[in-house]
Formats: C-alpha cells, sequence, structure tokens
C-alpha cells in the first residue's frame, strides 16, 4: 500500500520579519533622501544669500559714494511706502548742518561714519531690492494703438533706519515691497586706519604724530581729518526682523565681510 504525504501547509505572503526589514530600509531610505535635501535646499539658501550680499556690496559703495540717496525711515515707515526723506534731511543737524553751505558727500558720509570706532558705536544700513509699483503704461505705440505694458521694476535700495532705533519692521517690509531677504549691514571704522596720522595739527595745518589705533576717536570736524580716504568694514547679515536690541548685543557670523573706501 502506498502512502502519499499531504504537502506541509504554507502560509501566503510575508512574515513579520520580512515586513519589519523592509519598513526598517524604506525609511532609512527616506531619511537619506531628506537628510541629501535639506543640505541641498540649505546650501541652495546660502549660495542666494550671498549672491544678494555681493550685490548689496555694488550699491551699499554707491550709496556711501553718494549719501544723499541713502533712505531715511522712521517709524512711519510701516505705512508709508513713499521715499519722503533721506539720510542729510532727516539727521540734517549731525551730517549737513550748515543749511548756507551744502555738506559735500564724502563730508556726509564722514560725520555718518567717523563715529563708529567700535562694534557698540556701529552705523547700521539695511540693503534690499524693491518692487517699484508703477501705474502708466510703460510704452505706447502710435497715435491709436496702445500696448499698455505694465511692469513692476526691481531696484535695489539702501535705508538707514536710525529713525525707528534701527529697527526694519516686517510691516515697513512689507509696505515697501520688499523682494526676498533683506541684509543687515553694520559698518565700522576699518583696521586700514591703523598707525595711519590722521588728525590736522590746528597750530601747523600738516598731520599731527599722533597715529590711529583700533577704537580711536576721529576728529568731529572733517576739515580736521588728514587723509584723503576713508575705509570702512561693512559685514552683512541677513535681516530676521528681530528687535535691533537682540541683534546689536548678540554674537553672531557675518555672511560677507567688505573693506570700502570712501574718497574725498
Amino acid at each position: 500500500m502506498n502512502t502519499v504525504l499531504s504537502p506541509s501547509p504554507r502560509r501566503s505572503g510575508f512574515s513579520l520579519i520580512e515586513v519589519t526589514l523592509a519598513i526598517g530600509i524604506l525609511g532609512m531610505a527616506i531619511l537619506s533622501l531628506v537628510g541629501i535635501l535639506g543640505s541641498t535646499f540649505q546650501q541652495v539658501d546660502e549660495i542666494m544669500q550671498t549672491n544678494r550680499a555681493l550685490s548689496g556690496v555694488t550699491r551699499l559703495i554707491g550709496a556711501l559714494d553718494n549719501p544723499r540717496s541713502i533712505v531715511y525711515l522712521d517709524a512711519s515707515a510701516d505705512s508709508n511706502p513713499a521715499n519722503t526723506k533721506y539720510i542729510h534731511q532727516g539727521l540734517q543737524s549731525k551730517l549737513d548742518p550748515f543749511v548756507a553751505i551744502p555738506a559735500s558727500n564724502f563730508e556726509i558720509a564722514y560725520r555718518l561714519l567717523g563715529p563708529a570706532n567700535t562694534t557698540t558705536n556701529a552705523v547700521w544700513l539695511y540693503v534690499y531690492d524693491r518692487k517699484m509699483v508703477i501705474a502708466v503704461a510703460d510704452a505706447q505705440a502710435g497715435a491709436t494703438v496702445s500696448y499698455n505694458l505694465y511692469s513692476n521694476p526691481s531696484a535695489m535700495e539702501v535705508a538707514s533706519c536710525a529713525g525707528n532705533s534701527d529697527n526694519f519692521s516686517p510691516i515697513a517690509a512689507n509696505t515697501r515691497n520688499v523682494v526676498g531677504t533683506p541684509m543687515r549691514v553694520r559698518l565700522t571704522l576699518s583696521k586700514l586706519l591703523v598707525g595711519q596720522r590722521y588728525q590736522i595739527d590746528t597750530v601747523t595745518g600738516e598731520p599731527s604724530v599722533a597715529k590711529w589705533t583700533p577704537g580711536t576717536a576721529l576728529p568731529v570736524d572733517p576739515n580736521l581729518y588728514a587723509l584723503a580716504y576713508l575705509p570702512v568694514v561693512a559685514e552683512f547679515f541677513p535681516h530676521d526682523y528681530v528687535d535691533s536690541a537682540i541683534f546689536k548685543a548678540r554674537e553672531e557670523t557675518p555672511l560677507l565681510v567688505q573693506n570700502i573706501i570712501i574718497s574725498r
């Protein structure tokens, strides 16, 4: 008599161990992908911010050469998008005190930056791209055909918020149609001044023997400053809209550091 062995029963599907291993492998792959993407996005953001800071350097140099182009913002900037006042007007008693004899561009820049001999006394400016909203057509062709080509050109603006405790609020940024992240710039005197005979002797009319050291105050009167240039250091930081009392006190690594020479 032949005995037929019945086949051993088998379960369809995967075992618990196989499912657990598969989930673990998939989870590790997802975590690795998230890490790679996160690192990539961070690098892209840093590159974009660095490029924005580099563009800001060029605009800032132009603004310091012509400080009358620096916009002066006070507390009303939250509701007023127009450039109604510039820094030589907002700080006239300090920067351009003699109405009958207008100050030169260098004198305005010197009076603004000369006191910035330490980071505590630093001058803070903001550099940002701004959409300029217009209400008229850019171009029309012929007497009867109107193309009505509307556009909102972008312009890079340098602003001082000295009239608002150096605070540039998100409301002001929205009011002024700021594009992207504004750059906060800390300006101080450069160490390129070290060892320079910086002051005019009022008796001889020649540079005095005293040499500049870090922290030394420059003469208040630009006419008593002996050098033909004023070197400053510009440190660029992405503006995160915190209060000025916070960002002035904290230690922060600048995104970009640039020496700028302002000539007479």
